[in-house]
């Protein structure tokens, strides 16, 4: 192509509308599917269950229209990203014929005016469609804040997304001779680079012990030059936790988009006219896209022979077996595809196919040694907040500077245990068996008994971290090498502080007197629980007043007693080992609407020992006798007010060999 003059905005404007004109097709169709979408959005909120849509309760219908809204913009990005390759490959069609490359050479416009007036067109041709549909979508759904930011958020993130993926193809399609090899370049490059890095995270996961990221969205490592992806890890952050901070993803994109966009225009305006139709532009490009499309292959082929074969540490050796062969079988036909027989030079695409291979077997190599994350603990220092789990839980988020060192003391402990039994070098496998647990069987009883806060079978720890950047480590079985002494101890600490105390009673600190969520209870129960002695707890239930002066009260006592508990780690709601207690639970509901249907809001659920004598006391004199002399089943009342409305409660009496029922 040709430039004889230089550009102006009347010639940018023209070249701009022209682009339009030519996408005027893919425009329309894009409307129309953006209408019917509406359309589509519009029955389904009509004809959903009246319970959900129609009911008067604020909260369900604005959550329905909020799921709706947001489920819909998320089909019609995937919608954008398809037509934004469509559109791409249409615009840029001109560079791909010789005749076509001629006349726009001739024309009295430059290259770089060229370029980014097809560009911007092409970007408001898919663009300006999605935002209108998504606008209105989101207006008629859109009925809080919360739905508003995420609604606007996904639609603001894929106008940059669409901008990115038809970039990128423009970048591509300024590189290769051909519309085939330009769509095989940028579907190839996107997959590429996404399937080598999930491939790289499954043996990292796999291979690696306690290092565990089974979400691909974990990361945006994982769609770093995969543009049209990009969008999806963005509605990720909606919906999942993230290992990454969001505002990393951002820039990332739009320092993407604007690499990208810039070197279009520079290889746009040193492009030679005898590409059109012919070969590559930029001669490597293929030499990439083969040696990374084998290591994709060889690396899929690798791991799964590798744990369907392997049981020892020949799993490397039966990986870099398949790996090579596989590998090199797709780096011969992807040579042919490209090749269009065998006429290019085949030695410098095998060279750079070798260097690859060579690589990616030393980089899988060095995952069997455990890379060192496998023993990572972050320093305290370094750590905004923890969570600990238990047995695949999330578990409790601490902020305390004190607990999360407290944390990272067990984190270590636990490292120290494994080191003691593990054998390296770690074996290849997407699913890895080998165990980690020492030939010596530990006792679960015994341990459970003398150590019951390390009665669980696995850790889960996860830190964010100041710089915002996050780490989790899960361990999965019990080990006899664990120091469980030491680890008691910090466990006992960390129940006993008072963010613990809060966090597991976290509903009765969060209640604003008797309400919770601004709700009044609708009902509440009382358990008395006796170690019988032979085969663990007997119980009885009965109803309790759920008034609101008597649920403050109960709240405000137990509340003292819970934080003044210096030994709170034998009565937390799931270590209690008490031979009497008694648990209350407190239900609030509300209704559907203008039914009499109810829906369970959330609970309050109360562990009081015989030790907490605010609560005891208080439940004492309103009539509900505590303590350990209770016979199960047998309930004493002083409080006459609890006979006033006999159709709210029951009563139980006892009898030596049976239970009567009275209302």
């Amino acid at each position: 192509m040709t430039s004889t003059t230089s550009s102006n905005k009347k010639r940018f404007t023209k070249m701009f509308k022209w682009a339009l004109l030519r996408n005027r097709g893919i425009m329309i169709v894009f409307s129309i599917l953006m209408l019917v979408g509406i359309v589509l959005d519009m029955y389904v909120l009509l004809m959903s269950d009246p319970f959900e849509v129609r009911s008067s309760n604020a909260d369900i219908l604005n959550n329905t229209f909020g799921t709706v809204g947001i489920v819909s913009i998320i089909i019609a990005q995937s919608g954008a990203m398809l037509f934004a390759l469509i559109s791409a490959l249409n615009t840029f069609s001109y560079l791909h014929d010789k005749r076509s490359t001629d006349m726009f050479g001739s024309l009295p416009v430059t290259r770089k005016t060229m370029f980014f007036s097809h560009l911007l067109g092409g970007i408001t041709a898919v663009g300006a469609p999605f935002a209108i549909g998504s606008f209105v979508v989101m207006g008629f759904t859109c009925r809080t804040v919360d739905y508003f930011v995420k609604d606007l958020s996904i639609i603001l993130f894929t106008i940059i997304c669409i901008a990115a993926a038809y970039s990128f193809t423009a970048l591509i399609a300024n590189c290769c001779g051909t519309r085939l090899d330009t769509a095989l370049v940028t579907l190839g490059g996107n997959a590429l680079w996404f399937g080598i890095v999930g491939i790289f995270l499954a043996a990292l996961s796999s291979t690696i012990l306690c290092v565990n990221i089974d979400d691909p969205f974990t990361t945006p490592l994982m769609t770093m030059f995969s543009p049209y992806v990009f969008g999806y890890f963005f509605d990720g952050y909606l919906s999942t936790d993230t290992l990454t901070p969001l505002w990393l993803l951002i820039v990332w994109v739009l320092i993407f988009t604007a690499a990208v966009t810039y070197l279009g225009s520079v290889i746009a305006k040193t492009r030679k006219a005898e590409t059109a139709q012919n070969e590559f532009n930029i001669k490597w490009l293929p030499m990439v896209i083969k040696a990374g499309m084998s290591v994709l292959c060889g690396g899929f082929a690798g791991m799964t022979a590798a744990t369907i074969s392997a049981s020892d540490f020949s799993s490397m050796f039966v990986f870099s077996f398949w790996f090579i062969a596989i590998g090199f079988a797709a780096f011969i036909i992807l040579h042919l595809i490209f090749a269009r027989g065998t006429k290019p030079k085949f030695l410098p695409s095998l060279i750079v196919y070798i260097c690859t291979t060579v690589g990616a077997l030393a980089i899988v190599f060095l995952m069997t040694t455990g890379l060192g994350l496998d023993t990572y603990v972050p320093s305290a220092s370094n750590v905004s907040s923890a969570t600990l789990g238990y047995d695949y839980s999330d578990g409790n988020e601490f902020k305390d500077p004190e607990n999360i060192k407290t944390i990272t003391e067990l984190h270590k402990l636990v490292v120290e245990g494994y080191n003691k039994s593990v054998k390296r070098p770690y074996y290849i496998g997407y699913s890895n068996y080998y165990s980690y647990m020492s030939d010596e069987y530990y006792n679960r009883d015994e341990i459970s008994e003398k150590y019951p806060l390390c009665a669980s079978t696995s850790f889960y720890f996860k830190y964010n971290k100041k710089v915002g950047f996050k780490t989790s480590r899960s361990f999965d079985d019990r080990n006899i090498n664990y120091d469980y002494e030491k680890m008691e101890a910090l466990l006992k600490k960390l129940y006993n502080s008072e963010e613990f105390k809060k966090l597991d009673n976290k509903r009765l600190f969060e209640a604003d007197g008797a309400k919770v969520g601004g709700k009044l209870p609708n009902s509440a129960s009382l358990t008395y629980y006796k170690d019988n002695g032979i085969d663990g707890y007997e119980s009885s239930d009965i109803k309790l007043k759920y008034d609101e002066e008597f649920i403050k009260g109960l709240y405000a006592a137990v509340k003292k007693d819970i934080l003044a508990d210096k030994e709170y780690y034998k009565h937390s709601n799931t270590t209690t080992n008490e031979k009497f207690y008694v648990k209350v639970i407190v239900n609030y509901a509300a209704s559907y609407g203008y039914t009499s249907d109810m829906y369970l809001l959330g609970t309050v659920s109360i562990t009081i020992p015989l030790s907490y004598k605010n609560a005891v006391d208080y439940l004492n004199h309103k009539g509900y006798e505590v303590n350990s002399r209770v016979i199960v089943g047998h309930f004493v009342t002083d409080d006459p007010d609890y006979y006033d409305n006999e159709d709210d409660y029951d009563v139980y009496s006892y009898n030596e060999n049976h239970y009567d029922y009275t209302v």
